[in-house]
């Protein structure tokens, strides 16, 4: 008797498979049902989880085409969570079915590869007037269902240190919606400000789907805030924030991106709206009552076989006290300026000001313009970009007996600057050298002219 390869029957196999998908894919609208569905791999996975994303395949009404996009549809979810490196499906002929007459009967697999478990980063961070070191430690799929676990630690010159602890998890097995509860402690130098604020706290929140294909966050968070180090030199109104305050806040954010690249996008465009109600709740927890909100947005368009990219910028926001003086806090006031804000401003250092200090404001609008053109000699696929950019802002403290004029007046005297630079797209971040030239400024300002380097996500 002739002896058989150890590996003959794996080749039969894959042989049958083969023979199988080729008659699937001449006979697209046949009629088909998936009576089982066996998973390999996964082995870091809880069964009830990985059912709970398969289940739905079973006993249900297909044709080749709408099997083959159900099942590629499926893997795609599970690759979403983020815990496989390997998701595929394979398919087998099945012994009839007496209740599915006229149908073909299929056997499934679903083939998984797990990732790692664990996730060690650090690195260093250079841009907008901050130093930075970090390390980030994560555990994935903690208990089985995707959930993970992750520490993010940073010390800067600006942070002087920052501590964030995160779990998240699917809500209810889902691949659409997510909990996530973090615990923060960070300490930071406001040296605009002449002072340090020390954060504490917790923050829970959901992230999902949002109205008109966007994203959506709904949380709460409660801070513990110190106002302190207060410098010698600090202004009156630096000095009068010193202390502790209490927020108890509930928040929303929704977002609606569609840019080809968020780090440097060529077509496409993106809403951001954020809004927060502190304080102002049934139980008045807090002794911080604000309502806030924020608007983003960007618009990219390119021309001449992406040789040129015109970028337009633009956001805004409101600070109103629910108080009963009326005032904000000087940590929940907006800042402005910087590299990666309003360029040809030092950092945070537009707005009101109380002798040296930049002390923040209650409403502002900012908006810019870029131009993005390849150099000459470099390929079309360099990250290297030239840029010539002007954009403007307004921080304002709010006139509470008349807002609209505050808000007139945001876009009726905005400070101006513009400039040319560098840009270059790394896959985590972008930087930017630009020389910068203040055009207009109000006497509270201190601009900025000069070379100026940004490296971050977002950039006006």
């Amino acid at each position: 008797m002739a002896e058989v390869p150890p590996d003959q029957p794996v080749k039969d196999a894959k042989r049958v498979q083969s023979l199988v998908y080729e008659a699937l894919e001449r006979n697209q609208t046949l009629p088909v049902a998936l009576t089982s569905l066996q998973i390999q791999g996964g082995n870091n996975t809880r069964s009830s989880f990985l059912r709970a994303q398969v289940d739905d395949l079973l006993s249900r009404p297909y044709t080749v085409r709408t099997l083959l996009q159900a099942l590629d549809d499926s893997a795609k979810r599970l690759n979403s969570f983020g815990i496989f490196k390997g998701v595929a499906y394979g398919l087998d002929l099945a012994a009839p079915q007496e209740n599915l007459p006229g149908v073909v009967a299929l056997e499934g697999t679903l083939l998984l590869q797990d990732a790692s478990t664990k996730r060690l980063r650090t690195g260093t961070d250079v841009g907008n007037g901050e130093v930075s070191a970090y390390a980030t430690g994560a555990l994935l799929n903690v208990f089985g269902g995707a959930e993970s676990l992750t520490i993010d630690a940073n010390i800067g010159s600006q942070r002087r240190s920052s501590y964030i602890v995160n779990y998240s998890t699917p809500i209810k097995n889902s691949h659409l919606w997510r909990a996530d509860i973090s615990g923060v402690a960070s300490s930071s130098n406001k040296e605009w400000a002449s002072h340090e604020q020390v954060l504490r706290g917790l923050r829970a929140k959901a992230v999902g789907p949002g109205a008109f294909g966007g994203t959506q966050e709904i949380g709460y968070e409660a801070f513990w805030r110190t106002v302190t180090g207060v410098k010698a030199h600090a202004s009156e109104s630096v000095r009068a924030a010193a202390g502790d305050s209490f927020k108890s806040s509930v928040f929303n954010t929704w977002t609606l991106d569609k840019r080809n690249d968020p780090l440097f996008p060529t077509e496409g465009f993106s809403i951001k709206l954020k809004n927060e109600v502190a304080g102002y709740l049934p139980n008045r927890q807090g002794d911080i009552q604000f309502m806030k909100g924020e608007v983003e947005s960007q618009v990219a368009k390119s021309f001449w076989k992406e040789n040129v990219t015109i970028s337009l910028t633009g956001r805004g926001g409101l600070l109103w006290s629910f108080m009963k003086d009326g005032k904000t806090n000087i940590v929940d006031r907006f800042v402005l300026g910087g590299a990666n804000d309003v360029r040809g401003f030092y950092l945070n250092r537009m707005g009101p000001r109380d002798e040296e200090d930049s002390v923040g404001g209650e409403a502002y609008a900012a908006g810019g313009v870029s131009l993005f053109s390849r150099l000459p000699g470099v390929t079309h696929t360099s990250p290297l970009r030239l840029h010539l950019f002007a954009n403007a802002g307004s921080l304002l403290g709010l006139n509470r007996e008349n807002p609209r004029e505050t808000i007139a007046k945001l876009f009726r005297e905005p400070s101006v600057a513009a400039g040319v630079g560098l840009i270059y797209k790394h896959p985590v971040a972008r930087f930017e050298l630009n020389f910068t030239l203040p055009i207009a400024s109000r006497a509270s300002e201190f601009p900025r002219k000069g070379f100026q380097f940004g490296l971050g996500m977002s950039f006006l």
